[in-house]
């Protein structure tokens, strides 16, 4: 009889494992979707500046000195755009890592209250 308890115990640990597992990897997936994301926001920054860049210089009626000063005024605002979207990914990632890690702490807890469990 506590054979069986003990092996019914062991199978909840098995359980509450994968379903650690599975959080796990979910979050990778996801951490993965949001990088991939933030990854072609920069990109489509980037490119829309390029654009920007050769409409100014197309732009012949402005003034050198206007023309100089709207690229300065679109570069900073690339920069920023650019540096804040950096910043997200950073947060993002460590946010994403601290969350693994705390779920691998859990599920090692888990293996090790099940290694507890006697086999009789």
């Amino acid at each position: 009889m506590n054979e069986k308890t003990n092996e019914q115990k062991r199978a909840t640990y098995n359980e509450l494992i994968i379903q650690k597992e599975n959080q796990m990897d979910k979050l990778v997936e996801n951490q993965k979707e949001i990088e991939k994301s933030l990854y072609q926001l920069d990109e489509d920054f980037k490119r829309g500046f390029q654009r920007l860049r050769y409409l100014n210089e197309d732009n012949t009626g402005t003034g050198k000195n206007e023309h100089y000063q709207a690229q300065q005024w679109d570069d900073h605002l690339e920069s920023k755009l650019r540096h804040q979207v950096q910043y997200a990914q950073e947060e993002f990632n460590y946010c994403f890592q601290k969350e693994i890690l705390e779920i691998d702490n859990e599920r090692e807890e888990l293996f090790k209250k099940r290694s507890e469990i006697p086999w009789d």
